[in-house]
């Protein structure tokens, strides 16, 4: 299998330019700004946090499901596609995929075991008393084994001596249905609470899937496009016609998706005659504080804007698909909030000493403040596997694959359009 002629671009790679200590300067800043919301965390306990007891679930559970099913969904939007199905285009990102997904799956992993307060308890309970009635302990088995896939996928193309495509494949089935599961457990749970009919019921797994996925495919769209435009390099050809017919109309299509479960999911809810269901949703969407940042950013930005860009082939292009994407996963994060916190905002008790009807959430700095620890160590993460991995190398453990390498930009991967 040939190999790619450039060495590996972006923010980590190359030369060590004045970008890249400014990027590991970024790094360094969130990861100490965070690590005041950790010790705090630590030393005070779930108290430091804006949650109570009527609202348990803030901004660093919505945090966590935004990077968690942007793993599973780079798993199941792009490196299934590649270590499964053998098509070359996506194995030109394949082991940038496992290296992003495998940062993303450490930041939401940290992000909710910090956010208990006491992550030893759960570390060890899990395994000494399990209860296999509950989603929760399945999603984390999903998670464990979905973690070991990636790390395994990543082993047999970069250090191993294998030279069939086989193996890779074998794990790609596990990895498939490891993040397949995820997403569906992670759903389970919220679907599962009668109580809170917000969450959607059995639809809830098939939301995080389709968000999911598009989660995925813009990341990937980010980071690509990123890594090269922060060092100057082209694309090269190849790789340019992934980002914009493939990445481009692929996230187009979940894009579409997207919105339109999200309008169902807002028409049911507005419309419903359950007074708690339209309560919250008329709190959330329309009377909040929040209600102009979920359309304006969530939907406008991070929903509208984007297909339009990949809609029409004169935005079509790498910085197109770039754009595209940030604006997508910025519309994303807010709206993982909307649905975490709309779930709760309907107190279930009409007690004199607790808010009724509606619980009022703002998320506290220390909170804020591993919300940007989260970000940092995913960055942190992919940055060392970019330092210690040649992420454009195509590994000869695909070598029956037909070949695929960088080459020279052409009209389609100029980093200039």
């Amino acid at each position: 299998m040939s190999q790619s002629t450039q060495s590996s671009a972006g923010p980590a790679g190359g030369e060590h330019s004045s970008r890249f200590y400014a990027w590991l300067a970024a790094i360094a800043v969130g990861l100490v700004v965070g690590l005041y919301g950790v010790v705090t965390l630590l030393l005070e306990g779930t108290a430091a946090l804006g949650i109570d007891s009527q609202l348990p679930l803030g901004i660093l559970l919505s945090t966590y499901e935004f990077f968690l099913m942007m793993s599973a969904g780079i798993m199941i939007g792009v490196i299934a596609v590649a270590a499964i199905f053998g098509i070359s285009k996506y194995e030109l990102v394949l082991k940038r995929g496992i290296v992003l997904s495998l940062a993303t799956l450490a930041a939401g992993l940290f992000t909710i075991v910090i956010g208990l307060g006491r992550p030893e308890r759960p570390a060890i309970q899990v395994f000494l008393s399990p209860n296999l009635s509950s989603p929760i302990w399945w999603m984390i088995m999903a998670a464990g084994l979905f973690g070991i896939t990636l790390l395994a996928l990543l082993y047999l193309l970069q250090w191993s001596d294998v030279d069939s495509r086989r193996p890779v494949t074998i794990v790609g089935v596990i990895g498939l249905l490891a993040g397949i599961s995820v997403v569906v457990f992670a759903g389970m749970i919220f679907g599962l609470a009668e109580t809170r009919p917000y969450y959607g019921g059995p639809l809830a797994p098939i939301y995080f899937l389709i968000t999911g996925v598009m989660s995925g495919i813009a990341a990937m769209g980010l980071v690509t496009v990123a890594e090269y435009k922060a060092t100057g390099t082209e694309l090269g050809s190849e790789l340019g016609e992934f980002v914009t017919k493939y990445v481009g109309g692929s996230l187009a299509a979940m894009l579409g998706l997207t919105i339109f479960a999200v309008a169902v999911k807002v028409i049911y809810g507005l419309t419903a005659t359950s007074t708690s269901v339209a309560m919250a949703y008329e709190h959330m969407l329309l009377n909040s504080s929040f209600a102009p940042i979920y359309w304006l950013v969530g939907i406008v930005v991070g929903l509208i804007v984007p297909l339009a860009l990949l809609l029409y082939p004169g935005t079509r292009t790498p910085n197109g698909v770039l754009a595209a994407s940030a604006m997508a996963l910025v519309g994303l994060f807010v709206t993982r909030y909307e649905f975490v916190v709309g779930g709760q905002v309907v107190s279930l008790t009409n007690d004199p000493s607790l808010q009724y009807p509606l619980v009022s959430y703002v998320p506290s700095g220390v909170e804020l403040a591993i919300v940007v620890f989260a970000f940092a160590l995913a960055a942190l993460v992919y940055t060392v596997g970019q330092l210690l991995i040649d992420l454009d190398e195509l590994p000869a453990s695909l070598g029956d694959a037909e070949p695929a390498t960088a080459t020279p930009a052409s009209a389609g991967g100029d980093d200039d359009d």
